[in-house]
């Protein structure tokens, strides 16, 4: 199972063929247009899609494969600009929390206290359900010291209680604050690289993290000022699902 994450900066529908290298069963895509504006663009690819947002042009996307059925989570709260919890419906089921962080009219909870706060509101859902957590967080521990309601490190210790872990930082035997790969270029600029896109999985699927990819500023910078993170799990026996 391959599952993306990538902020397109827009336009989505004419950049969706980057994608079919990677044969995605699971793309959380941010700054995605609306699925009206995407007038069927994606669907040679994902068989299965949801949108949510307050602007047509700029929201968050979630695209599957056929076997990928998903749902909005019942629990779903849309306080929170965007982290929504969606059912995945496949041979095993499981939770995906897509996140897209957004600034607030409250600057303590932008970015990083909108996943915080979120994080507590579904606390339910983290505890009974297997569950990912995929996208853009706009957030990493070099900011821990901004004024929000959480930060980065405080997010990762509560995803860590549940059991979850970044898959990047997993693969590369990195810490979060010291990562060597960016996936993205403030303005476009390379020496302004940050790493603020992720995919938290349960520890008990590592055994089976095959490969994580984070495309290069060269091949990317055309389409987008964040590249995608690719990470392939392989299928395996002996994953883990709690019953939804």
């Amino acid at each position: 199972m391959n599952i993306v994450a990538w902020n397109c900066r827009q336009a989505f529908r004419k950049k969706v063929g980057k994608l079919v290298p990677f044969c995605p069963k699971i793309a959380v895509i941010s700054e995605c247009e609306s699925l009206e504006k995407l007038a069927g663009s994606h669907e040679s690819l994902f068989a299965h899609s949801l949108w949510v947002g307050d602007n047509p042009h700029k929201g968050l996307g979630v695209f599957s494969s056929s076997e990928h059925p998903l749902t909005v989570h019942p629990a779903y709260d849309d306080r929170f600009h965007w982290i929504v919890p969606i059912r995945v419906t496949s041979p095993e089921s499981f939770t995906l929390l897509a996140v897209w962080t957004k600034d607030h009219k409250d600057r303590k909870q932008s970015y990083v206290g909108q996943l915080f706060l979120a994080l507590q509101e579904y606390q339910s859902i983290l505890k009974e359900e297997t569950c990912l957590v995929v996208g853009d967080l706009n957030s990493n521990a070099i900011w821990d010291s901004l004024p929000r309601v959480g930060n980065h490190t405080a997010v990762v210790k509560i995803l860590q209680e549940h059991g979850l872990a970044s898959a990047y930082h997993w693969f590369f035997r990195e810490e979060h604050g010291m990562e060597s790969v960016p996936t993205y270029y403030f303005h476009h600029h390379r020496e302004k690289g940050y790493h603020i896109d992720y995919g938290f999985l349960p520890v008990a699927w590592m055994d089976h993290l095959e490969s994580v990819y984070v495309g290069t500023y060269e091949e990317w910078r055309e389409w987008s000022d964040h590249v995608p993170v690719v990470i392939k799990v392989g299928r395996g026996d002996h994953l883990y699902f709690r019953t939804l």
